[in-house]
């Protein structure tokens, strides 16, 4: 498995230094979400070839790989004028990731906050919007992936599998944020969980989301690796056997602690 981060935890620099200072850590994936991460751009509509190719060359030459091309958007907004605005900024995301040569094309699926029998209603926006963006990948040969979250449209591993079906050998896959799956109710059930998550849609993960968490006001809070309630002991055993080349990308990472979660991250990975 190889060990990487969320480059713009890093930073927001240039694309030689964000290089240099990864690959100091040791780091050999990423995810990269070019507007947050490369100083100077704002949006996607602002990347130029020209600044696209300085960002492969800093990369490959510090050998890290671009796991994930990070372009989150909103695919289960309700307005469609809004959501055509989303799915013309992921266009320009996929643009990226083909030059790159990136993994993927990552995003979650938009915060569900209503009754639960409107999930279905959010849910076929969802595929709609995710057939549009399977229909441009496709042109370019990018990879889609999505990433369940429980307080989102796609909010269980069951769902996920849903959509993951139904768009069987179109380019769709799913990234895997344990945490972002895990609610404060499902803490100590959570073996489980990752056993169901994994059974749904484990073959089908392109990257796994890495970090840990606390409960602080009946909610979850960000916690260094191993300090947390996550167990990730089932995932990576699981991980090893049937992921083996998987990115696994720390989020939330500070660089203060960078050494200390990555050691870690390498430990869990057997490395």
């Amino acid at each position: 498995m190889k060990i990487g981060i969320r480059a713009h935890d890093f930073g927001c620099l240039p694309p030689v230094r964000l290089a240099e200072k990864m690959a100091a850590q040791g780091v050999e994936a990423a995810q990269l979400a070019i507007p947050k991460a490369i100083a100077g751009v704002e949006s996607y509509a602002q990347v130029t070839d020209g600044l696209l190719r300085e960002i492969g060359a800093a990369f490959r030459e510090h050998h890290i790989d671009i796991a994930v091309l990070g372009c989150y958007i909103e695919p289960s907004l309700p307005d469609e004028t809004a959501r055509k605005a989303q799915l013309d900024t992921f266009r320009l995301g996929l643009r990226c990731a083909a030059e790159l040569g990136a993994g993927c094309v990552g995003t979650e699926t938009t915060l569900f906050s209503g009754p639960e029998q409107e999930r279905p209603a959010a849910y076929d926006i969802l595929r709609r919007s995710v057939d549009a963006m399977l229909n441009d990948a496709a042109k370019l040969g990018v990879t889609v992936a999505v990433e369940p979250v429980a307080a989102h449209t796609l909010n269980s591993p069951a769902l996920a599998a849903r959509l993951l079906q139904e768009f069987r050998g179109g380019g769709l896959a799913a990234i895997f944020d344990a945490v972002n799956l895990l609610t404060p109710a499902r803490i100590e059930t959570q073996a489980a969980l990752w056993d169901e998550a994994l059974a749904a849609f484990g073959p089908d993960i392109a990257a796994v989301h890495v970090k840990d968490a606390v409960v602080k006001d009946g909610a979850l809070a960000p916690a260094l690796l191993g300090e947390g309630v996550m167990c990730y002991d089932n995932i990576m055993r699981w991980l090893a056997q049937h992921k083996p080349g998987v990115a696994l990308l720390r989020e939330e990472i500070a660089p203060e602690t960078a050494a200390r979660d990555l050691a870690v991250m390498r430990a869990w990975a057997g490395r």
